[in-house]
């Protein structure tokens, strides 16, 4: 701003009439176990924002006491306990996947823990979002409104208006419940019912001026880029006991480069409602390195301790993510000690690439640890990728870029 500039003109930005979220419910009324989902958008004549749509859910737990058969009043739910409600979450575009997660609740829980800072961290308890879990003292009954940008890295990155085009949101319930809550001795969980999903979707109508320039868009029926980074989660079950293993992930095109590269381990978690399938374990790992054909990262190693407080290089990884990610300040949503106890994430930065990394690209991760690795241990690895589409909005044409 110039400060000279005293005769400078008010102007106003009026190139958008209105913001309206609508509701949209799917086809089918059954949300149990195992069931897919389908929520559609299917007029097409709309301007919609999918990054700044919602998911509402409203639902039911019924917990026991397996002594005196009694329901519990008081259930402790897990942190972002909703999405470990569902296996896999889908976006379509004109019945083409643009965006697909796994494995829900454990990649938006691991997404959440590097992207959130304290401030945005108290907005999403609306869905359910606490690092020490949420204690429902209303009988069971529980309602979330999830932002897609939280479950999605389409609706993350793509922030602009889609037009002319088919949209459907695809669930796929968890086949347990068990993952979403924790419970005490003695306590057994009957059911959780969901009664009710919708997709709250804002609908955006412009001024003259800009409907006559995305009619030009329409009427061109040019190719428009759907450029964003992709969330792609790997498990292996059960690790074996051992103080060294290297683990092939994936095979990557030349466009699907990967990013960072985040390794998350859980000993006994997985349908244990016992413990918290939120938190991870640092199983006493001393180095994890990503090799992405003879590329590695990162170039040093670590040499953490966990038993001896020594692993504030691995912090120091973590808190550098929303830097190196989204190009902001650093604010990291834990601790050092919450890190250790809570998620002590490996956060693998392998965004700068040699210019020789051509072709297919073989990702490998090598894990050593101080002591063997415990039984009943799953490692997972979240893989954020370049991901690029391009859709005609006239011929209604959806293809991956590759």
């Amino acid at each position: 701003m110039n400060i000279l500039n005293i005769s400078q003109q008010t102007s106003y930005d009026n190139s958008i009439e209105s913001f309206e979220y609508h509701s949209y419910k799917p086809y089918v009324t059954s949300f149990n176990k195992n069931d897919e989902i389908r929520i559609p958008i299917n007029q097409q004549d709309l301007y919609v924002l999918p990054s700044l749509s919602s998911l509402y859910i409203e639902g039911n737990v019924n917990v026991y006491n397996s002594t005196t058969k009694e329901k519990v009043s008081n259930v402790h739910f897990v942190n972002n306990p909703v999405l470990f409600l569902f296996q896999d979450i889908r976006y379509e575009l004109n019945g083409v996947e643009i965006d697909k997660i796994k494995n829900a609740g454990v990649t938006t829980t691991i997404k959440s823990y590097l992207s959130l800072n304290e401030n945005e961290s108290k907005c999403a308890r609306v869905w359910g979002w606490s690092t020490a879990g949420t204690n429902n003292t209303s009988g069971g009954a529980f309602s979330a409104s999830i932002p897609l940008n939280k479950i999605l890295g389409f609706a993350e990155d793509y922030e602009k208006v889609i037009i002319n085009c088919k949209h459907e949101l695809v669930l796929l319930r968890s086949n347990t419940n068990l993952n979403a809550i924790k419970l005490n001795t003695g306590e057994v969980v009957d059911d959780i019912i969901i009664n009710k999903i919708v997709w709250r979707v804002p609908h955006i109508k412009v001024s003259d001026r800009e409907r006559i320039n995305l009619l030009k868009h329409l009427e061109k029926d040019r190719a428009i880029p759907l450029v964003f980074r992709n969330w792609d989660i790997y498990e292996y079950p059960l690790l074996p006991k051992t103080r060294k293993h290297t683990w092939s992930i994936k095979t990557s095109s030349q466009v699907e480069k990967p990013r960072f590269v985040i390794i998350a381990l859980q000993t006994n978690r997985k349908h244990n409602s016992q413990i918290s399938m939120a938190e991870f374990d640092h199983c006493q790992v001393r180095d994890v390195r990503v090799f992405l054909n003879s590329s590695y990262y990162p170039y040093e190693g670590l040499n953490i301790s966990f038993s001896e407080d020594k692993f504030t290089l691995l912090y120091e990884q973590y808190a550098r993510f929303q830097q190196s990610y989204y190009g902001r300040r650093s604010e990291p949503l834990m601790s050092l000690k919450e890190f250790k106890d809570v998620a002590p994430l490996f956060v693998i930065d392998c965004s700068r690439q040699h210019e020789t990394l051509k072709g297919s690209i073989d990702v490998r991760v090598e894990i050593e640890t101080d002591q063997e690795i415990p039984d009943q241990t799953a490692a997972y690895c979240l893989i954020l990728n370049d991901c690029i589409f391009e859709y005609k909005p006239l011929s209604n044409i959806v293809k991956k870029i590759s």
